[in-house]
């Protein structure tokens, strides 16, 4: 479940694709040298090794829950992400809402690793399970104290009601004189998500320099639960690929197998200078596999980035007969490929009215 055709055309949209060649010449003109490069992705992700996915809810008499998870957060916004599930489901305002990653004690739940971009899709799916399962019980522990049956009692933001009494039952009072905890459990496959990113590039060749000139994105990540950590995710992602494209490379002496780029003097990290402001745009089909119709996001930065940043850094270098470099495209490796492309072309040029050659 995917529209690729519309993510190619809203990219294609976003990068000003028609007016490329104005731009081009626009470069040539200032001696630059101009390309553009397109990449569409489709990856797999959300699955895992792990048999299910598990979240214990616990509520306090505060009416505030904690949600303890397996998979744990490494700069990924779980603890937001998960929060913003639980707090929807539940209808409650998201300071209310604790995420605890890895709790002790909690060593009897089970569920996957963080990775593979699977954590939304799994222990997000299970956290907005197990929040409609606390309601569940909640509405059954309500019915007790309000003299009704379970079906009779609504909720709404926090609180139990039905419509033939005035009273109304908050959901921290469930928890005054019993521990309210439930667990849920889910396992859900993979989700596809999709996208298409479109870079251009401009090369000074007189220092083989590579400029990020402009870089857009369109993917498609299912139903988007937090859109400032989805930006972030690729925004991270689009720059890593942009340090392997054209800096980063561990270089070890030949002879000695000295590490020869053990610091950040000597290996080259991508910097904020390296991009300009990218340009992005979600386009969400809802997943039919995960509960809340998410997709994995967390690598599709990278994903794209790589094919997006070569492809318009050998388009620019296409006049020229270029037709293949290796990573990482350094200004050195760069300059030295059009060296090498303009002395076989003057090699190639014919004897000029003087009876020499073109210089």
């Amino acid at each position: 479940n995917a529209d690729l055709p519309g993510l190619l055309e809203k990219a294609l949209e976003l990068a000003d694709w028609k007016g490329f060649a104005k731009r081009r010449a626009q470069s040539e003109r200032r001696g630059k040298l101009r390309g553009i490069g397109i990449a569409t992705v489709i990856e797999n992700t959300g699955a895992g090794q792990a048999p299910k996915d598990e979240v214990e809810i616990e509520l306090d008499a505060g009416g505030n829950v904690t949600v303890h998870t397996v998979s744990k957060a490494q700069g990924h916004s779980h603890e937001t992400t998960l929060a913003m599930i639980v707090a929807r489901a539940l209808e409650l305002p998201l300071e209310r809402v604790r995420v605890r990653q890895c709790a002790p004690g909690k060593q009897h739940l089970v569920g996957g690793h963080t990775g593979g971009s699977r954590t939304t899709v799994g222990a997000g799916s299970v956290c907005h399970l197990a929040a409609l399962k606390l309601v569940e019980e909640g509405r059954a522990l309500a019915a007790l104290e309000l003299g009704a049956e379970p079906s009779q009692v609504e909720y709404a933001a926090g609180v139990f009601h039905t419509k033939e009494s005035k009273r109304k039952i908050r959901l921290g009072e469930l928890a005054k004189a019993r521990r309210v905890s439930v667990v849920a459990e889910g396992k859900f496959g993979s989700t596809f998500p999709n996208g298409c990113h479109i870079a251009e590039v401009e090369i000074d060749p007189d220092t083989g320099a590579v400029e990020i000139a402009s870089y857009c994105a369109v993917d498609d990540c299912g139903r988007v639960i937090n859109h400032t950590v989805v930006e972030g995710q690729l925004h991270g992602g689009v720059a890593q690929g942009a340090g392997q494209v054209l800096g980063e490379q561990v270089v070890y002496d030949r002879g000695t197998g000295q590490l020869l780029t053990g610091s950040f003097m000597d290996y080259c990290m991508p910097r904020a200078g390296m991009l300009r402001g990218i340009r992005m745009e979600e386009r969400p089909t809802p997943s039919t596999v995960s509960p809340l119709g998410v997709k994995g996001m967390g690598e599709s930065g990278c994903t794209a980035s790589l094919p997006a940043l070569g492809n318009a850094v050998m388009d620019a270098l296409a006049p020229l007969g270029i037709r293949h470099l290796d990573m990482p495209m350094t200004p050195a490796r760069v300059w030295r490929a059009i060296q090498s492309a303009e002395k076989g072309n003057r090699r190639q040029t014919p004897m000029n009215a003087a009876g020499g050659r073109d210089s």
